[in-house]
């Protein structure tokens, strides 16, 4: 029996369906060149936003081969559609389309975007992170990028450090009430409960799919104890959770 075709997890929607030659009079019919859905999103994540396969391939829940297979499809269909001057259109429909409370106008003007990052990964509490990646983004594109290490753990020190590189937006996995009162405060928005790719989740806030999550997600012994972590040897086992207080 054949097999059934794998459910592809599509965490965008493409801005413009149909392109058409300019200078020409086509109308969209037999010669049309159609991209798939599944097949524009695994070359947004490989060839826009710079993934290896294997972390498109998480991110679209398939195997590596089947991203692969997709890349290769969707190169050839534009080349085509390109090379022989053929109208294109973008075919297939998300199955799940996630609200996000940022605007198209917020999203297109210029923002200054953080995510906790640990080796490209989103790191999973904020006030422990040992590094950011720092977007500047403008008309819903990415223009300038760079991963610099975070000065000190505690989230009133991060915090001030964010305000002082003038962000606007943060994007984390978790993150506890403390801190999100002083982002608020300072006027950043919180993006929380994030995984995966870094870059990847900052393509989801601009293209409208990544939801704000602004409430505290991590359970913790008071924010107290996360001003002096790295005193009392919290700074191990960083990869794991919130990094919660061993009784």
């Amino acid at each position: 029996m054949p097999r059934n075709p794998s459910r592809k997890i599509i965490r965008s929607v493409p801005p413009v369906r149909s392109f058409v030659p300019c200078g020409n009079n086509f109308a969209f019919g037999q010669s049309d060149v159609n991209l798939l859905l599944e097949e524009w999103e695994a070359l947004r994540l490989v060839d826009y936003a710079g993934m290896e396969q294997t972390q498109a391939a998480l991110s679209m829940g398939i195997s590596r081969q089947s991203v692969q297979m997709l890349v290769s499809s969707a190169r050839t269909k534009i080349a085509r559609a390109v090379v022989e001057g053929l109208p294109l259109q973008i075919l297939g429909e998300q199955e799940q389309n996630t609200h996000t409370d940022l605007r198209y106008e917020e999203r297109t003007s210029k923002m200054k975007i953080a995510v906790t990052t640990q080796h490209t990964q989103v790191f999973p509490h904020f006030g422990r992170t040992p590094e950011f990646y720092l977007v500047t983004a403008e008309d819903g594109r990415i223009t300038e990028e760079k991963v610099i290490a975070a000065p000190a753990e505690g989230h009133g020190a991060l915090v001030s450090f964010l305000v002082s590189q003038g962000v606007d937006t943060l994007i984390c996995g978790g993150i506890g009430g403390g801190a999100v009162n002083g982002l608020r405060s300072s006027g950043i928005k919180v993006y929380a409960g994030a995984s995966g790719p870094v870059k990847e989740q900052v393509l989801s806030l601009l293209s409208g799919q990544l939801p704000q999550q602004d409430e505290a997600n991590c359970d913790h012994h008071g924010e107290h104890d996360h001003e002096h972590e790295h005193d009392h040897g919290h700074g191990q086992g960083r990869s794991n959770g919130c990094g919660h207080h061993q009784e």
